[in-house]
């Protein structure tokens, strides 16, 4: 399926670019971080989004992966992709819905980054997707956090009657739900897969709004970051590294 969304929310202007971006690049600390140990693995990515966590990746991982599919439903994205990125050799982008995608291959990592919001069935995907992890494979998922401290303050406070309440904001960006803990490892406990670790991205305790008229320096953003990662119950996303039970 094509995710429903506004393509204006995914570029600069929007109100939620810059926590989006950040967002993408705490998680894509997290990915480098825990593939260290890794050399000469094979990679799969949902989606080409933004292109940060792609190309960090690309960067990052220079000389260590044998191979990296990338998944992407949209055509005019991966012609986008393709005229600003010359990715090495063993890069292949698959044009194709994430329900709909098959592979003989099998990957040591797989990452769904910010996906399973948008799509109609997170389980089918979650399934689909964790039939291609190789013995000891790893899947890495990132979702928004229902329960992060902003809006469990602005619940209450009386301004967010659920905290699961899709915004406009989330509308325009294509989000059908919210996570909290407990429902992404039920999710991920029913698909299959055992949780393996956890963290959380950007501590978020007051809103966007709020956050900016404080003019924080880049240092204390970092630092927040670096917090956020051992808070994963509060922060603006969790992100879960699992495996496959079988």
């Amino acid at each position: 399926m094509l995710i429903d969304q506004d393509s204006t929310a995914y570029a600069p202007g929007f109100e939620f670019f810059d926590d989006n971006i950040r967002l993408l690049r705490a998680g894509l600390v997290q990915m480098i971080r825990r593939t260290r140990d890794l050399q000469k693995f094979s990679l799969l990515s949902l989606g080409v989004g933004h292109r940060v966590t792609v190309q960090g990746l690309l960067d990052a991982l220079a000389g260590r992966l044998r191979e990296y599919v990338i998944v992407e439903g949209s055509a005019s994205i991966i012609e986008m992709f393709q005229k600003e990125v010359v990715p090495p050799a063993y890069v292949r982008l698959e044009h194709s819905f994430f329900e709909d995608f098959a592979t003989d291959s099998l990957f040591d990592v797989i990452e769904m980054g910010f996906v399973l919001e948008h799509v109609v069935d997170p389980a089918l995907v979650l399934r689909r997707f964790a039939k291609f992890l190789a013995p000891g494979g790893r899947l890495m998922v990132a979702v928004p956090n229902a329960h992060s401290l902003h809006r469990m303050i602005g619940h209450q406070a009386g301004l967010l009657s659920d905290v699961h309440n899709l915004s406009p904001a989330d509308l325009a960006l294509g989000h059908r739900r919210y996570f909290d803990p407990d429902s992404l490892t039920a999710l991920m406990t029913e698909c299959g897969l055992q949780v393996v670790g956890r963290a959380g991205l950007m501590l978020k305790p007051l809103t966007t709004a709020q956050l900016a008229s404080m003019n924080l320096s880049p240092e204390i953003l970092r630092a927040m970051d670096e917090v956020g990662f051992d808070l994963p119950d509060i922060c603006n996303a969790i992100f879960l590294e699992a495996r496959s039970c079988r």
